[in-house]
C-alpha cells in the first residue's frame, strides 16, 4: 500500500515549487515605473517560506539586468541570511554544478560549505550543498541606471531574479525545484527629467 501511495503522490511533487513565497522591493520605486539615468537603486530580495523538495536546499539566486543599467555598477549589498551557519554566501559571477555541469553564466549569491563536497569553505559554491533551513533568506546588491546617451528613452530597467536549489547549482543531483518561478521587477528608462 505503501509503494502505491508513493508511486501516486511522485508526480505530484515535481509539479510542486519549492520557493512557496518571496519578493522583491528597491529603497527607491520608481515614479510612474520609469528611472532617470544615474540613479543608484538597492534591490532587496526575500525569500519568506521555503520547502526543500526532494532535499533541495536553497543554494542561490542570480540576476539577469535589463539593458538599461550600467551593468559594471552591479555589487553586492550586506550579506544574506545565512541560516545553516554551516558556510558563507559568496556574490559569485557565474557558478557550475560539480555533479551535473549545468552552468549559470549570471552574477548573483551562491552558498559555499563544507557539507556535500570538501570539509572546507573553498570559494567554489558549485561543489556543495546549499542552505538547508526553510527561510527566510534576504538578499540585497545595488546598480545604477545607465546614463543617455547611449541608452535612450524606454530602455529596458527589468531585473529577472533566478532562483537555485542544490540540485540544480550544487553536488546534490535533483531538478524537483526547477519548476519555480523566477521573480521580475519591471522599469524602463526616461532620459528627460521628471517634471
Amino acid at each position: 500500500m505503501k509503494w502505491i501511495l508513493l508511486f501516486l503522490l511522485l508526480p505530484l511533487t515535481t509539479l510542486s515549487q519549492c520557493i512557496l513565497d518571496d519578493n522583491v522591493t528597491v529603497d527607491v520605486p520608481p515614479i510612474g515605473g520609469v528611472y532617470q539615468p544615474g540613479q543608484v537603486l538597492t534591490f532587496t530580495y526575500t525569500i519568506n517560506d521555503y520547502q526543500g523538495l526532494s532535499t533541495n536546499w536553497l543554494h542561490g539566486i542570480s540576476l539577469i539586468l535589463g539593458s538599461g543599467y550600467d551593468v559594471a555598477t552591479l555589487a553586492p549589498f550586506g550579506l544574506p541570511t545565512n541560516n545553516s551557519a554551516f558556510g558563507q554566501w559568496l556574490w559569485v559571477n557565474s557558478i557550475t554544478s560539480s555533479l551535473s555541469g549545468f552552468t549559470v553564466n549570471n552574477p548573483g549569491w551562491f552558498y559555499d560549505n563544507g557539507l556535500g563536497g570538501p570539509v572546507f569553505l573553498d570559494g567554489d559554491p558549485g561543489n556543495n550543498w546549499g542552505d538547508g533551513m526553510l527561510g527566510p533568506w534576504t538578499f540585497q546588491w545595488t546598480v545604477t541606471v545607465g546614463q543617455c546617451p547611449p541608452n535612450i528613452d524606454g530602455d529596458d530597467l527589468s531585473i529577472i531574479i533566478e532562483n537555485w536549489a542544490d540540485g540544480e547549482t550544487g553536488s546534490w543531483i535533483n531538478f524537483d525545484c526547477q519548476n519555480d518561478p523566477n521573480e521580475t521587477f519591471n522599469a524602463t528608462l526616461e532620459c528627460c527629467p521628471i517634471v
